[in-house]
């Protein structure tokens, strides 16, 4: 089962998102969802875009029925299906606690929808990924740092970075779904790119600008250090987001 989820889970990262139209539309980026429905509004007020969810689609903050919060989830997977091309839909600890034995249980676990959320998902997994990278811009969960990317997860700078993320081997699985201090894990484990807190984060990977959510902010944030960008989006709660224009994406080609 495992296998067939990681198989899965990484068939998005192959599509071919090269074609030069779509690529010269702007991105909308799209922090934490948790069961909110201002996604609809940030994709309404921006159409002919494309639209990249930064994970954690359910376990709210605030109470959310249950029936529309499976109904939101059931939105975005539609949104995808129906523009597949504009649409990059990736996977949060959130997320993946739901059908994933290796990844820690996150706060806010529903045990009332755990199964249906986990078929959902499983069922869909060809449409998600872990990360998404186009040039030197890279959107995950939560983040890379260049500690956890060369020590931990032993990643190749010379190879393709969300490719390697997508596709891992079985001794780096250990390292993608590490928990680190910060939220709860081992005293000395760094997060990897579900859960690298803000402060992991101080020296990002060199030489790309990225792009997570994860970490709560009231608005966009962005960190620069050690030769590389991070920009924190998860403000969606707030009704904020991050629109990337043609000159920001000619910017970090």
């Amino acid at each position: 089962m495992e296998k067939k989820i990681i198989e899965a889970a990484h068939e998005l990262a192959k599509e071919p998102h090269q074609d030069k139209a779509v690529k010269n539309k702007p991105i909308v980026v799209l922090g934490d969802v948790h069961g909110l429905t201002h996604w609809k509004e940030a994709v309404a007020e921006n159409p002919d875009c494309r639209y990249i969810f930064l994970g954690d689609y359910i376990d709210p903050y605030r109470y959310i029925a249950p029936k529309q919060l499976m109904s939101n989830l059931k939105e975005i997977i539609q949104l995808k299906k129906d523009h597949s091309d504009d649409v990059v839909l990736l996977l949060g600890n959130h997320d993946l606690h739901y059908f994933c034995p290796k990844i820690a249980m996150s706060t806010r676990f529903d045990h009332g929808i755990a199964k249906e959320v986990s078929t959902l998902l499983v069922e869909n997994l060809h449409l998600f990924a872990y990360a998404f990278q186009e040039d030197k811009r890279i959107f995950t969960h939560a983040g890379i740092s260049e500690k956890w990317f060369f020590d931990d997860f032993n990643g190749d700078a010379n190879k393709n970075i969300a490719d390697q993320l997508n596709n891992p081997q079985p001794d780096q699985l250990p390292a993608l779904y590490r928990c680190g201090a910060l939220r709860g894990g081992d005293w000395n484990a760094t997060g990897g790119i579900f859960w690298a807190d803000i402060y992991e984060l101080n020296e990002p990977l060199p030489g790309y600008t990225q792009y997570v959510g994860h970490n709560r902010v009231g608005n966009i944030h962005e960190h620069i250090n050690n030769g590389g960008q991070i920009t924190f989006c998860d403000c969606l709660y707030n009704k904020k987001y991050l629109k990337l224009t043609q000159p920001d994406l000619e910017r970090f080609q």
